[in-house]
């Protein structure tokens, strides 16, 4: 085996790919500090499955992918191929070249390949266990391996010396197998808590068993009870029934006397029903006479009062036009003393007229301050708009006043009437407030009304949202114990596979007969469990009844069983059953009953489990 070269992508300083062929003799890497002669050295130990970063000269398993320079962005993954000649067939497998390939990407996931198949690493360590060739042994020695070759310590030099010896491989093997016996161990255990379980539940069983025993006990007292009860009780019934006949038979003797008598009653009931018939007759004559007169009353009592609610009505408008004949007078009187005011007012108002005059040129310059002042101040006195607005009319009076003294009078009539103008437009107005008041109010309510709404939506999607993500764990949970057992079955499959080809349980002399089945040129052909099929229930049945018949080894003739016998006698292998096909049972025996059809036998072992099973009945 030899190796023939190496190939790098990503990995330390090679951010290329580069391939570094290996010819015959003696391939040496030389060059300066730093170059990354080490590199290829780390690069052979990783690729071999090194597990610490630290013998790899980093501090994480990261570290070994190229981290980036000045001119080159780091890379996401890095990749190690070595290969190797296998022409001389040194490892046990059907290839003339092998590769070994280990990839690693930055999110930390790591695979290894064996000619681009993905493989564990232990299977690449059992590949190369007993050439020399791992990531503990002296294929890649470094300085403190060279210190521990030259050490005068013998526990320390034994190490390297055992894995060049070879001993290795049976000390990794003697491990397994312990971790195997640990692992039988616990089981063991476990059995035995199972086996102290059903003890348990077969004590339990027996406590209830007793418990039942008695119930049927109790239930047949209690029957036997029962019926001395109703015996009891029919007696019983017996006497009050003979009681009951006597009684009935008395009752039968008065029974005429007692007929004759209702007869008697009936037709006395008779005479009083039709008498009362007649006195309800009567009563309802009367009642209905009563209901006419009351009729005729209430329509009096109607015309009564309709008469007295016009003569009250008549006399209060009587009185009503007196008290508005008094009002007339005293409204003449009084429009005569509101003329005679005019008239002093007109007087006043004549003399205020030329104050006024020199107030207007004052109220001039203060009217252009004020409209100043408004322009700036119209934000901040929004809110007395109202009285602003009183002055503005004071101001056009006082501008009308200057044009028309005389119609000062009709203008202030004409000012009441603008109140009350006003007045109702306000009303108007706040009617019209008071609507649009409740417009938004409505518009309020539809809002909160619709923000409820949306609420209550939003209410039900995070409950949908939370019930959805509960399913989502509750589905990621189904999915990780699938995966689980998924890995479980498929370590157990592993297991099992790796017992069928280690030949575990199996007799000793049989397992060694077929590792030695090559010298024989085909004429062994295996063990006779290799030709059987059933089903889980059916297979301790048959190894029950196969016994040791099951570690028997078929083979061709009986010149095969002469060769193995002189075998035998040098190897000494331990005791070894042979079926020879050739001489062996042709068939024609009773066969094994139901069992046939649950244990299937494959050519050339068939006959010779018919005949083993031939008159076995399964009970």
């Amino acid at each position: 085996m030899k190796l023939a070269k190496l190939e790098l992508s990503g990995f330390k300083s090679f951010a290329d790919t580069v391939v570094l062929e290996v010819g015959d003799g003696v391939t040496a890497i030389v060059g300066p500090n730093g170059c990354g002669k080490s590199n290829v050295s780390d690069a052979v130990r990783w690729v071999l499955g090194e597990q610490s970063a630290r013998l790899l000269r980093g501090g994480k398993m990261e570290d070994v992918i190229f981290q980036g320079s000045a001119g080159r962005r780091p890379v996401n993954l890095t990749e190690v191929s070595l290969y190797l000649d296998n022409s001389e067939g040194d490892l046990p497998i059907p290839y003339q070249e092998v590769v070994i390939t280990r990839r690693l990407s930055r999110s930390g996931q790591s695979e290894y390949l064996l000619n681009a198949t993905p493989v564990r690493l232990r299977d690449i360590q059992d590949l190369l266990r007993g050439t020399g060739l791992g990531g503990g042994t002296g294929v890649v020695i470094e300085a403190r391996m060279v210190d521990l070759l030259l050490s005068d310590r013998a526990e320390e030099r034994r190490s390297l010396f055992e894995e060049a010896a070879g001993i290795g491989l049976y000390r990794d093997r003697k491990h397994s197998t312990e971790r195997r016996l640990e692992e039988t161990a616990v089981d063991l255990q476990r059995l035995e808590d199972l086996l102290a379980e059903v003890q348990s539940q077969i004590r339990s069983l027996a406590r209830q068993k007793g418990k039942t025993e008695r119930h049927g006990k109790l239930m047949e007292e209690k029957f036997v009870v029962t019926v001395t009860l109703a015996r009891r009780q029919l007696d019983e019934l017996a006497q009050r029934a003979t009681g009951i006949e006597a009684r009935h038979h008395a009752l039968s003797d008065q029974l005429p006397a007692l007929r004759e008598r209702l007869r008697g009653g009936q037709l006395v009931l008779e005479t009083a029903t039709r008498e009362r018939n007649q006195a309800e007759e009567h009563r309802a004559e009367i009642a209905r006479q009563l209901a006419e007169s009351q009729v005729a009353l209430s329509r009096l009592d109607g015309e009564l009062a309709v008469a007295a609610e016009r003569l009250g009505n008549l006399g209060e408008r009587r009185h009503r036009d007196e008290v508005e004949r008094e009002t007339a007078a005293r409204r003449t009187q009084e429009a005569l003393r509101e003329q005679a005011l005019a008239k002093a007012e007109l007087e006043a108002a004549q003399r205020e007229y030329q104050e006024i005059l020199g107030q207007l040129s004052a109220r001039a310059a203060q009217e252009a301050e004020v409209r100043a002042r408004l322009l700036t101040q119209r934000e901040v006195v929004r809110e007395a708009e109202g009285a602003l607005a009183a002055r503005i009319q004071q101001l056009g009076s006082l501008e009308g006043e200057r044009t028309a003294l005389g119609q000062e009078l009709i203008a202030l009539r004409t000012q009441v009437a603008e109140t009350g103008e006003r007045i109702r437009t306000l009303r108007d107005e706040l009617a019209t407030s008071e609507a649009q008041a409740q417009g938004l109010a409505d518009a309020t309510d539809r809002a909160t009304t619709a923000a409820l709404a949306a609420a209550e939506r939003s209410e039900r999607e995070r409950h949908a949202l939370a019930a959805a993500r509960e399913q989502e764990a509750t589905e990621r949970t189904r999915r990780r114990l699938l995966e689980e057992s998924l890995t479980q079955l498929t370590t157990r499959r592993a297991a099992l596979l790796e017992l069928e080809r280690d030949r575990v349980g199996l007799a000793p002399g049989a397992a060694a007969l077929l590792e030695a089945r090559e010298r024989f040129n085909g004429a062994v052909f295996g063990p006779l469990s290799d030709y059987l099929s059933t089903d889980p229930d059916t297979a301790e049945l048959a190894e029950r009844l196969l016994g040791e018949w099951m570690h028997a080894v078929l083979v061709r003739d009986q010149f095969a069983v002469e060769a193995i016998r002189e075998w035998h006698a040098d190897a000494q292998p331990g005791a070894v059953l042979l079926l020879p096909v050739d001489s062996g049972p042709r068939g024609g025996g009773n066969g094994g009953g139901p069992l046939e059809a649950r244990l299937r036998a494959e050519e050339p072992a068939a006959p010779w489990v018919e005949a083993l099973l031939s008159g076995l009945e399964v009970l």
